[in-house]
């Protein structure tokens, strides 16, 4: 059962791809976790996706994995639905996550393809069927992670042999893809995991999203929300290009630097305390992280 206790809820509108804070000895810093979600959750956004690639899952051990879910479920306590990545390129290992996370509560798995061996035999569908066949909750494929993109008949495929698979996180920045999920597998419903396309993405029939920038300005991430479900699509394109691209575009100058540059905006804002990331992410470099703050600054974020 998820954590209302009446069944998994739908992961719609904003869903907050959560950083992981680390202390300076780079262990998990729940304090820092607790500050972040009631941060996160003051913004209005509508759901938690822990332990996706911003979280850094791919930098802990599966037993920290397992304690950071048993740790943030119990600061979520149910208030909105959560996901838990249960990616791994072993399946037993994600089966074992999976089953821990469905007996904390949560409402939805995320699941990407493995990332060693094959990406285009059978081995996909049949990582995707067995992590289905272990659990009684839906999962959301995620189109994009580690760079494996999963094409539109790959998911109807899976989600005709796994009808639990209904929701896809699409970080490929392709808007028009989503429309295509739609068409062409009609029993997933599409969030989208790219803030530069996030209005486009909506505009095509996603159900809502999963972006990073949701830690550092959650209010922005539920505005551009709220405004399209109302209708007033000037109101959100006007919140996205105003708030939200000119303060991720700084943050996005190098691969994989968004995670070190949100966390060295929370720790600015005092939302955590310390910006550190576990290798392989290195520190920015002091005229970048001088840069990334000072754009913050003339946006009135800090």
């Amino acid at each position: 059962m998820s954590g209302n206790g009446h069944g998994p809820r739908r992961p719609s509108g904003a869903q907050v791809l959560l950083l992981t804070p680390f202390d300076t000895d780079g262990e998990v810093d729940e304090r820092s976790l607790a500050s972040l979600v009631e941060h996160v959750l003051d913004g209005g956004v509508d759901g938690f996706v822990g332990l996706g690639t911003t979280g850094e899952f791919f930098t802990m051990s599966v037993d920290e994995q397992a304690r950071l879910m048993t740790t943030l479920a119990g600061i979520v306590a149910g208030r909105v639905p959560l996901t838990f990545g249960v990616g791994n390129s072993a399946t037993s290992v994600s089966i074992a996550l999976a089953r821990h996370g469905q007996a904390l509560g949560a409402d939805c798995l995320m699941l990407q393809p493995p990332y060693y061996f094959d990406h285009t035999g059978s081995s996909v569908e049949a990582h995707f069927a067995a992590v289905a066949r272990a659990v009684d909750l839906p999962l959301m494929a995620y189109d994009g992670g580690g760079g494996i993109e999963l094409s539109v008949e790959r998911v109807r495929r899976m989600s005709e042999q796994s009808p639990s698979l209904r929701y896809v996180k699409m970080s490929i920045v392709d808007p028009a893809k989503v429309a295509a999920m739609r068409a062409g597998s009609p029993a997933t419903e599409v969030l989208v995991g790219d803030e530069n396309m996030l209005l486009m993405g909506l505009r095509h029939g996603a159900i809502g999203s999963t972006v990073g920038w949701s830690n550092v300005d959650p209010s922005a991430i539920a505005r551009v929300h709220r405004l399209f479900e109302s209708g007033d699509l000037d109101g959100a394109r006007s919140v996205l290009l105003r708030e939200v691209v000119p303060a991720v575009s700084p943050c996005i100058t190098a691969k994989n630097g968004w995670i070190r540059s949100y966390k060295e905006i929370l720790a600015a804002m005092g939302v955590i305390a310390s910006p550190t990331t576990r290798l392989p992410l290195t520190e920015l470099d002091p005229i970048r992280r001088e840069e990334v703050l000072a754009a913050m600054r003339e946006l009135s974020l800090l």
